[in-house]
C-alpha cells in the first residue's frame, strides 16, 4: 500500500466521519442560534414598549435566562466538536496503523512484533 492509498483512505475516512459530524453541528447552531435570537429580539421589544419596559426585576430575569440558554449553547457545540475531533482521530490513526500493520504482515513479520492499534479515542 503506498503513501497515495494511506492518504485516499484517511480522507474518505474523514469525509465520512466528519460529514455527519459538521452536519449535526450545523443543524443544532442554526436552529437553537434562531431560538435564542427570537428570544433577545422578544425581551428587546418587550423593553422598548412591552411587559418589560417598567419591570426591572423581571427584565435581569429574562437576560439571566438568556445568558444560561446561550452558555448551554456554547457547551453542547463544545461536546460535539469534541466528539467530532474523536472520530477525526479514529479515523486517521486507524488508517495510518492498519497501513503499517498491513505493511510489516504481509513481509512477513510475526503478529506478536505488529505495533499495537493505537487508542480509539484521544
Amino acid at each position: 500500500m503506498g503513501h497515495q492509498q494511506i492518504l485516499d483512505d484517511m480522507v474518505a475516512a474523514l469525509k465520512g466521519e466528519l460529514g455527519e459530524g459538521y452536519s449535526s453541528i450545523r443543524s443544532f447552531v442554526e436552529s437553537q442560534g434562531k431560538l435564542l435570537a427570537k428570544q433577545a429580539d422578544n425581551i428587546a421589544t418587550s423593553r422598548i414598549s412591552g411587559s418589560l419596559k417598567q419591570d426591572d426585576d423581571l427584565y435581569e430575569f429574562f437576560l439571566e435566562n438568556l445568558r444560561n440558554n446561550a452558555e448551554n449553547m456554547a457547551k453542547a457545540i463544545v461536546m460535539m466538536s469534541a466528539l467530532t475531533i474523536e472520530k477525526a482521530w479514529n479515523a486517521v490513526a486507524g488508517i495510518l496503523w492498519g497501513a503499517i500493520r498491513t505493511a510489516l504482515s504481509g513481509a512477513g513479520v510475526p503478529g506478536n512484533l505488529l505495533p499495537q492499534n493505537p487508542p480509539i479515542n484521544m
